[in-house]
């Protein structure tokens, strides 16, 4: 559990109520697909909400998630537009 993510400010009421929901719902289903289901569903409120900081909310669900113990490790997205990592590639 060792992810973190930049916090802002402006969706942290919303994160702490899906951190609540997230909860009832693994203590429910666990790892099962009920769970995914309503994490894709929270996922999908807080990113409508919040569209100018899709990538912080989407990796602050993965490391709550992490938290959880739901995943041993989350995988976080990468930067924000126009910081783009040299995949390799040599193709445009």
């Amino acid at each position: 559990m060792h992810a973190q993510t930049r916090r802002t400010s402006s969706v942290e009421p919303a994160l702490m109520d899906a951190w609540e929901r997230l909860q009832v719902h693994y203590a429910r289903h666990q790892n099962a697909a009920p769970f995914w289901d309503a994490y894709q569903a929270i996922q999908e409120e807080l990113t409508r909400s919040h569209p100018h900081h899709r990538v912080a909310v989407c990796n602050r669900l993965a490391t709550l998630a992490e938290r959880l113990g739901v995943v041993h490790h989350a995988h976080l997205l990468g930067e924000q537009r126009g910081e783009r990592r040299h995949t390799g590639s040599t193709s445009p």
